[in-house]
């Protein structure tokens, strides 16, 4: 897939609900369950996959170590 400009923002997006949840993993007052995040990500990670953006494999990445209790860093561009 070519990159196109609607690519570019849709890739952006991801990466940004991504670190939305990221962020809200480790919230101090607040944190959500890691299954929650998980589920999340791999939703996030379906589409990337689908629309065959760079982020996918990030995402991949944090997914697997969310599953195995790993601190997770935020999704950068």
């Amino acid at each position: 897939m070519k990159p196109t400009k609607q690519s570019l923002t849709t890739d952006a997006a991801i990466r940004n609900e991504a670190n939305r949840v990221i962020a809200a993993l480790y919230h101090s007052n607040y944190p959500i369950e890691p299954e929650i995040a998980e589920s999340v990500i791999e939703s996030l990670q379906t589409v990337a996959e689908a629309l065959d953006l760079e982020v996918a494999k990030t995402l991949r990445v944090r997914l697997i170590a969310i599953r195995n209790n790993i601190h997770v860093n935020q999704v950068v561009a």
